[in-house]
This record gives structure tokens, sequence and C-alpha cells, in this order.
């Protein structure tokens, strides 16, 4: 258990260092604050990422639910989001890594159980590749009486935003749109495609979003991390 003082309040952390590639903050139903990073993290850097997350991370402890960021274990039978809807994960430790999904079950088998979290997150890029292009090809096609394209897509994990899309006309989005309904997948994508059109939100970004989506607005409301 480590203390630190942000923001005029006193902290206690609790640190686990795994496997992992990036550093993930939790806070449970009892307020109790967990932070993952990677076996070399350097436990200096802790400080300035909590004062970078203060905001999320104060109106977790302030929150009056319960239920707020419960972690997952990635263990036998617990339910992770694939397209909108719940499906358990069944994890076999075998000599070989490989993820498949069957009978609606995402069957996880690893060398180690510390491996679990790493391999699923890699079959949820690979379905986000292949989701993302099926749902963005036709999309594009739509726009191009706009005279406009993008000059690529990317697939990151973001903390805050879904997509984004630069000036030059790179788009991002959000691995954790997998987990998400397609009409969800799809309104974050064309949002972005709207972008290479009006680099703002201005009414007349809005507008062309309810040309080319008229329910944007509905999928929209469904957006929340899972």
């Amino acid at each position: 258990m480590k203390t630190f003082i942000i923001n005029g309040r006193t902290l206690n952390c609790e640190i686990k260092r795994s496997r992992r590639k990036t550093v993930a903050l939790y806070v449970y139903p009892d307020k109790r604050i967990e932070i993952r990073t990677p076996l070399l993290y350097n436990i200096n850097d802790v400080e300035p990422f909590l004062i970078k997350h203060s905001r999320w991370l104060f109106n977790r402890l302030d929150s009056k639910n319960d239920n707020v960021n419960l972690p997952k274990t990635f263990t036998d039978g617990e339910a992770h989001y694939f397209l909108g809807k719940q499906y358990p994960i069944k994890v076999n430790i075998s000599s070989r890594n490989s993820v498949i999904f069957k009978d609606e079950v995402i069957v996880i088998s690893a060398k180690s159980q510390e491996l679990v979290e790493a391999l699923l997150d890699r079959w949820y890029f690979e379905q986000a590749r292949r989701v993302f292009q099926e749902i963005s090809v036709p999309l594009i096609k739509q726009m191009e009486k706009y005279d406009v394209a993008p000059k690529s897509f990317a697939i990151r994990k973001m903390k805050t935003r879904w997509g984004s899309c630069s000036r030059r006309g790179s788009i991002s989005l959000n691995l954790h749109l997998i987990k998400l309904p397609e009409q969800c997948i799809k309104e974050v994508i064309l949002h972005e495609l709207c972008h290479l059109v009006h680099f703002n939100h201005s009414k007349e970004f809005y507008a062309l979003m309810t040309a080319e989506m008229p329910d944007w607005k509905i999928w929209k409301k469904e957006l929340k991390f899972v």
C-alpha cells in the first residue's frame, strides 16, 4: 500500500505489478484504489498518472454507485462484451496460445493465467480490424459524393474518446468499440468521416450526420465503456 496526496486529497493505493503493457486504475465499491502496472514500471510515475486521471478518480470515489468500475479477473465464466452482447470466457491452460469464439463462448487457451488478458486483447484487435473494415467500406463509399476520403485508419485503446480525426484525414478508432453494437460502431465511424467535410461540431456538421444517418442520436446515447 502506498499513499499519495493528490489535489489535497490523501489516497491509499494498492499497487500490483504484472505482465501487462499498460497502467490501469480501478476503484472498488468499497472505494479501495488499485493500480495495476507493468513489471518494470517506474514507481515515481504513479503520482503523475494519478494527477492526470484525478478528475475521473475523484468522480469514482465520490460516486454513490456501488457497482462502479469493477475490475475484470479474466477467469472461467466471467462475462465479456462483444458486439453489444455478453459472452462467458472459458480459460484453458495449455501448451499453446489461442482464442476462438465457439457456441457463444470465448475460449481462451493460454500457457499461463497471466497471458489471458493479453490474448483476449489480441483477439479483440483481430475482430476490430475485420468488423471496422466491413462497416467503414460502405460508409467511405457513401461519403464520396462530398469528395472526401480518409488517409488512414488506426485502432487504439483510448480512455476518453471513441474516435478521432486529424486535419490530415487520419482516423483513429477506439478498440473498445468492438464490444458495442454494430450501429454504435457505425455512428462513430460516420462521425469521424463527417469531420473530413466539417472539421468542427457546428450546425452544419450535425446536419450532415443527420442526412447520412438519421438515427445517429439514438446510437450515440448507447455509447458506453464496457
